[in-house]
């Protein structure tokens, strides 16, 4: 049964209804609302008898990089249905509050969206980056993330083999004053584990021994194998018939 996906026109008139000035804008994909709505607009999809998004199928930031958007795509699986729906915030200060509380799966990904884009979600109970340390500089999933400060950017400055006109290097990269990548922690031994890794014996994961003791030569791996008794020889000390 194919998924049938409500214009984001005909959810904005539904939401118009319940609550007045709320939607920014809409389209066939999808509608859009201020992020201090999103709580009591979100409420209301999950809610609302035809529409029954009672599924947060995932959600994710789009960096504008005037504003961003939150965009939630919402399901309801007992009507086989789809909608749009998105949160604008400003840029400078994104803060968005969370829907954890009305879909226990936006829990994760919004702190997954804190982590690589900094949009702060309000209200979440436990508000922390899921795949980068605290203190890591920036945010990598922003626009704006490659420009540092001082005007430095890590890494190219274009696309490999995208040089400046008449140049074929970025000799810049080579100056004492030129681009420069923040500094990153390194991890110091022993590691959590480590010793006990070190003692285990055997197997891919052991430091010491285990593993095959054969060697390469050539473009050949071949282990001789031992030499087999010939069936057909005759026994030893018995005169032939």
């Amino acid at each position: 049964m194919t998924t049938v996906a409500i214009a984001g026109t005909d959810v904005a008139e539904r939401i118009k209804a319940a609550f007045p000035d709320s939607v920014i804008e809409a389209t066939e994909a999808s509608v859009t609302v201020p992020a201090e709505r999103v709580v009591e607009v979100a409420r209301f999809l999950r809610d609302d008898p035809e529409l029954d998004c009672k599924y947060l199928n995932c959600l994710l930031g789009v960096d504008w990089l005037e504003h961003f958007d939150v965009i939630y795509v919402l399901s309801s699986l007992a009507k086989n249905q789809t909608l749009v729906l998105e949160a604008r915030t400003s840029h400078d200060e994104p803060v968005v509050p969370s829907v954890s509380g009305v879909w226990q799966g936006a829990y994760l990904q919004e702190r997954e969206v804190y982590d690589l884009m900094g949009i702060s979600f309000s209200g979440h109970p436990d508000l922390k980056r899921i795949f980068l340390w605290e203190g890591f500089p920036g945010h990598p999933l922003r626009k704006d993330f490659l420009a540092l400060p001082g005007g430095y950017k890590p890494g190219l400055q274009r696309f490999p083999f995208e040089f400046p006109e008449g140049q074929r290097s970025y000799p810049n990269l080579t100056q004492p004053d030129g681009p420069q990548a923040p500094s990153v922690p390194r991890l110091v031994g022993p590691l959590p584990g480590q010793a006990a890794a070190e003692e285990t014996s055997g197997g891919q994961l052991g430091v010491r021994g285990g593993g095959s003791t054969e060697t390469r030569t050539g473009q050949t791996d071949v282990t001789a194998a031992p030499e087999q008794p010939d069936a057909r020889a005759e026994p030893e000390g018995e005169p032939p018939a």
